[in-house]
């Protein structure tokens, strides 16, 4: 995010979101509005603001490449 050459929109990042289908749920990077010591805010579709914490990623990938996968969730 912080490497100009990175485009953030070509990342999404999958976490943990209890009640939602496999309790899962993704947001594209570009939608990041603050990155906090432990976790991140991102604006959704609706304006709401989200925060997740960085325990709840489960991975993040570019593409369809996986380029970080939590140990903690398999």
């Amino acid at each position: 995010m912080w490497d100009p050459r990175e485009r953030p929109e070509e990342y999404t990042i999958i976490y943990v979101s209890r009640g939602e289908p496999n309790d899962r749920a993704s947001v594209n990077c570009s939608r990041i509005i603050k990155v906090y010591h432990r976790g991140f805010e991102f604006k959704s579709s609706n304006d709401r603001i989200t925060y997740i914490p960085f325990h709840r990623i489960i991975e993040i990938r570019r593409g369809k490449d996986i380029v970080f996968k939590s140990p903690r969730h398999h």
